[in-house]
């Protein structure tokens, strides 16, 4: 904790009632406020907490929404109905986030509302912050106490310490005349004593004559009356207040008159009110926000079931990135902003518009029909491609790919959410700037979708260590060279059969786990040449971890701390990969070679134009594509252009293997070609390290 805050010199060792149910949390709570100078009562239920408030003094009420027994809003309506409780402050603990908890909350007099997880000190200064205030309505209410017991002489001497207050006090005599009002109450309603001559004139200023009935009726029994009521000033302008009025007690117990007080608390409401506007809200664009129009999602849902049918769409924001990194991030707001305006005008009145990330919105059209919601879709889609970004005087073209799915009370809000989300990407997928409906038995969405689960399935295996590196050896023809090993990853589902990457990686490169992969056997792979000093591995990378700029210092960074020499790691990229980014590629690919590591290009030959860039690629082997070899023994066509590849290969000083050897006369002919490294099933098949090194089990 930053900085220690502690009671205030006017608070004499308040005490604060904790009700939690978690330990650790409470014993936290218990040395924060300790430490505050705060006196503390725990309480781990609803029961033992009324118990509790009701056999000690407690100075302010802590309480956890998610009780064990009592649920929490409930255990908030029984203390507020105490008579001896009803001014203790509460203040609201909850780890879920519900606008519908935290305005019955408020409406029953709460007087702060707190997430969790919740800063310490921030806690901590709210708690002191409400304690403080307590004490002074306490010492107020003392002060009021000793006016009861004081004739109406006493009552016009207290009258000018009642100037010094910010609260609004009246004082009326038995018949309802106003004897004396404050400098705060003359400032709250602009007027003074003399207009309040009157009799009825103070009944005026309440928005509702049925309050005021209940006040003076309570006042003239001899009992308090304490509540939050709308008062009305001179000029007609409602301010929201609380209000408490006793009556003054003469002799024999007689009520003599009345006092009341009056605290403005409409800049609490304002902040109330602001505060459930920013949970709600986006707050750049002042569209909903993700999380509550998962709220609104939930609820079309449960109105789709009672047979009111809605749609969503999911929108992308085609060129974001190239607009914002080109103009600037302040740029990049402005046009989301504009494109919040223009959804909003171009949809129906009670449609529901969020903001769901960077570029990306939502659009619930409640009680759209399919032709309403299909022309809305396509209207935005028209109206975004002519749409023009103007900024310091360049103009930019944008556009939006939708997916749209139907609510029809069969799924869930999120199942309805994938739905549309996986429309949207087909949209992406296809070239952006379209519409998708989904339809469950369209064959790309079914791979989608396959795709999908296969990556979560990825990251529950990355996470639960169920990945695995096997080998496969990459042998030399001539005896100059060494034998050296291809490092391969396989899968175990969570009844231990083997998957194979032909089955998960097409679904890591869609859903962006492809980098994660890579990592993983990066560092699996050192650690196993760490475990085996005469060991060589080829290592794979994909073509979206070529984009990482910070993959040469993993890279180094790895072999450094496993203290591995990096003459021994290799890495293989695809010709398709390199094509894609040639100028990254090569720089990428001379970074990592600088520090010693070798670089092979995989799948040579089935490129565009393999041999017009091959002189200018910095890398150490060529692995001729096995569409030529398997058939090389065979097809003299792939055998004269793997002999040329070959040959250019070795004119530019890299040396050639040749993968896919799959019988005894293809692994022949490459050998008559003069091929310096054969690999395939008839060499030998992928296999764990502890095929190859028994000691390597585990690894």
């Amino acid at each position: 904790m930053s900085r220690l805050i502690t009671a205030s010199r006017g608070m004499k060792h308040p005490k604060v009632l904790i009700v939690e149910d978690n330990p650790e949390l409470v014993n936290l709570l218990v040395e924060v406020l300790q430490d505050a100078g705060l006196q503390t009562a725990v309480a781990e239920c609803g029961a033992v907490a009324l118990e509790t408030a009701k056999s000690t003094h407690v100075d302010l009420i802590l309480l956890d929404l998610g009780l064990p027994d009592i649920q929490g809003l409930e255990l908030c309506r029984r203390l507020k109905a105490s008579k001896d409780l009803m001014h203790v402050p509460i203040m609201v603990m909850t780890g879920k986030e519900s606008v519908e908890d935290k305005v019955q909350a408020f409406e029953l007099g709460v007087v702060d509302y707190v997430n969790k997880p919740f800063q310490l000190a921030e806690l901590q200064a709210r708690i002191l912050a409400h304690l403080r205030h307590k004490s002074s309505r306490d010492r107020m209410e003392e002060a009021h106490q000793l006016e009861h017991q004081r004739t109406h002489e006493e009552l016009s001497r207290i009258s000018k310490a009642m100037d010094s207050t910010s609260d609004a006090v009246c004082l009326l005599d038995v018949n309802g005349k106003v004897n004396y009002v404050n400098v705060a109450f003359s400032h709250l309603f602009q007027t003074n004593l003399a207009a309040l001559s009157d009799p009825t004139a103070l009944k005026g200023l309440f928005s509702k004559t049925e309050v005021w009935d209940s006040i003076w009726n309570s006042s003239r029994a001899g009992r308090s009356w304490s509540g939050e009521v709308e008062v009305r000033t001179s000029s007609g302008d409602l301010i929201s207040s609380l209000c408490r009025a006793d009556s003054i007690m003469g002799e024999k117990s007689v009520p003599v008159g009345t006092v009341m007080i009056i605290t403005d608390i409409s800049q609490r409401k304002r902040l109330e009110r602001d505060l459930l506007y920013l949970a709600n809200h986006d707050t750049l664009t002042g569209l909903y926000n993700r999380r509550c129009f998962d709220e609104l999602l939930e609820t079309s849902v449960a109105q789709a079931k009672r047979g009111l049918m809605s749609f969503l769409l999911y929108l992308d924001l085609d060129n974001f990135k190239v607009i914002n990194d080109s103009a600037g991030h302040a740029a990049g707001d402005r046009l989301l902003i504009e494109i919040a305006k223009l959804l909003r005008e171009n949809t129906r009145g009670g449609d529901k518009i969020a903001r769901f990330g960077g570029d990306e919105f939502t659009v619930l059209l409640s009680g759209a029909s399919h032709v309403e919601a299909n022309a809305i879709a396509k209207r935005l889609l028209q109206l975004l491609d002519e749409y023009r970004f103007n900024e310091q005087g360049k103009s930019f073209a944008t556009s939006l790919s939708i997916g749209m799915a139907a609510i029809d009370g069969q799924i869930s809000g999120e199942d309805v959410l994938a739905q549309a989300d996986s429309a949207c990407y087909m949209v992406k997928a296809k070239g952006r700037n379209g519409l998708q409906i989904f339809k469950a038995d369209n064959s790309e969405m079914q791979q989608l979708r396959r795709e999908a689960g296969w990556s979560i399935a990825i990251k529950d295996a990355l996470r639960e260590n169920r990945f695995e590196l096997w080998l496969q050896p990459i042998r030399p023809l001539r005896k100059q060279v060494s034998l050296y090993f291809e490092v391969l990853i396989r899968m175990r589902d969570r009844e231990g059969n083997l998957v194979m990457p032909g089955v998960f990686l097409p679904a890591a490169e869609r859903f962006g786990n492809i980098q994660q992969l890579d990592h993983f056997v990066i560092q699996n792979a050192v650690a196993l040449l760490r475990a085996h000093s005469r060991l060589s591995l080829a290592i794979n990378l994909s073509a979206k971890t070529l984009n990482d700029p910070g993959l040469p210092d993993l890279v180094e960074r790895t072999l450094t701390d496993a203290g591995v020499q990096p003459s021994r790691a290799s890495f293989e990229i695809t010709e398709t990969a390199m094509i894609r980014n040639l100028s990254q590629a090569r720089e990428l690919i001379s970074r990592i070679k600088s520090f010693g590591c070798r670089f092979a290009l995989d799948d040579f030959g089935c490129g565009a134009s393999s041999l017009s860039y091959l002189r200018d690629l910095p890398v150490d082997y060529l692995k001729i594509d096995g569409s030529f070899i398997q058939s090389i023994a065979t097809d003299p066509i792939n055998r004269a252009l793997v002999k040329s590849i070959n040959e250019v290969a070795h004119v530019l000083g890299k040396q050639t293997v040749a993968e896919y050897v799959v019988n005894s006369e293809v692994l022949r002919v490459v050998q008559e070609l003069g091929i310096d490294y054969v690999q395939g099933y008839h060499i030998c098949a992928p296999s764990p390290p502890s095929a190859f090194f028994p000691q390597a089990r585990g690894l």
